[in-house]
Formats: C-alpha cells, sequence, structure tokens
C-alpha cells in the first residue's frame, strides 16, 4: 500500500500496533478488571546488576540464556514468578482457540499439579519419618536424625560440621591478606 493509490496508512498500522498491546474493553455493566502492577513483580537480587554479554545475531537468546548469565542456578523468569500458569493461560488465549477447551485444559493442567505436589509431600514426610526416631519421655517426645558428621550434609544443606561453632573466621587470623587481590 501507498499513498499514491489514494490509500491512508495510518488506520492499518494504528490496528497492528494496537493489537500487539494488552487491552481491557470497557463495560458499564461490569467494574473492571484491574491490571497487575509492574511494581508488585518480585526483582531477583542476582539480576539487579548490568552484564555484558555478547551473543552472535544468528543465535537466539532467550529468557533462558539470561538466566544463565546472571547466575546458572537462576531460572528464567516464566517459571520464578509466583503463578506460572497464568502465562499459560495468557499463551493460549493469545494463539486463540474455544474458551471452554483451554478452560477444561487449565483445569486438567491444575488437578495435575496438586497430585504431583500433594505425591512429593507424602514422600517427603514418609522418608523424614523414616529417619527420624522418636523417643518417648515422661512428658516430651524427643526426635532425633541421623546427620553426616564429615559434610554436615542434611537435606540438601551443605555446612560443614564446626564451620560455625569452634573455627575462627579466616580474617582473624595471623598473616592471613584482608584486602581482596581480584575483583571477579
Amino acid at each position: 500500500m501507498s499513498l499514491d493509490q489514494g490509500r491512508r496508512l495510518a488506520g492499518p498500522y494504528a490496528r497492528a500496533v494496537l493489537g500487539m498491546l494488552p487491552q481491557t474493553p470497557y463495560s458499564s455493566t461490569t467494574s473492571p478488571t484491574p491490571h497487575e502492577s509492574i511494581n508488585d513483580l518480585p526483582v531477583h537480587r542476582d539480576t539487579l546488576r548490568q552484564i555484558f554479554h555478547p551473543v552472535s545475531e544468528s543465535r537466539q537468546f532467550t529468557r533462558v540464556d539470561a538466566g544463565k548469565v546472571f547466575d546458572h542456578t537462576l531460572l528464567p523468569a516464566d517459571e520464578r514468578i509466583p503463578h506460572p500458569e497464568l502465562i499459560e493461560m495468557a499463551r493460549e488465549t493469545s494463539d486463540g482457540g474455544n474458551r471452554q477447551e483451554r478452560i477444561l485444559r487449565a483445569r486438567e493442567r491444575m488437578r495435575i499439579e496438586d497430585a504431583e505436589r500433594e505425591e512429593k509431600e507424602n514422600a517427603r514426610r514418609e522418608r523424614e519419618e523414616r529417619e527420624t526416631t522418636r523417643v518417648m519421655g515422661a512428658r516430651w517426645e524427643f526426635r532425633f536424625r541421623d546427620v553426616d558428621v564429615e559434610t554436615g550434609v542434611r537435606e540438601g544443606k551443605g555446612v560443614r560440621v564446626g564451620a560455625r561453632y569452634g573455627v575462627p573466621h579466616q580474617d582473624r587470623k595471623r598473616g592471613q591478606i584482608k584486602i581482596p587481590k581480584r575483583v571477579e
């Protein structure tokens, strides 16, 4: 389309741009649906610093890659948010399709996630019950768990025994350099 054909371009461009923006239609009978405030979204502390990470133009750089640049254990934003099911629902809505089918798929996903969460919780409780020795006293119940004293590992927490109590900090030892030698 061009102006020499007698057509105006502002209308199609405006519709295309506005079609990309989220909109809430006005209805005088119902109250408008409030949008989520951007200020309420949690910001991970590892993402506050600016990092220059060169990437070739031919390579696709996704949110997963960005999370790995900041920290190799940092999950992408879609998985870190409190309600990832809302993202999935928004993607399905933008893809189109029948509303009832989308609702049924969302309910099925929620049912499966609830079942998996309950199964994990039951397995954790059973493992904890197996690993705990209970001794009944006159007034109290004493619970004991075995801990590996070499590594101090219990449920994925790798803290050495004695690292907190009885072991001096390195900066208190004689002859230790207390200023940083390099910046990472």
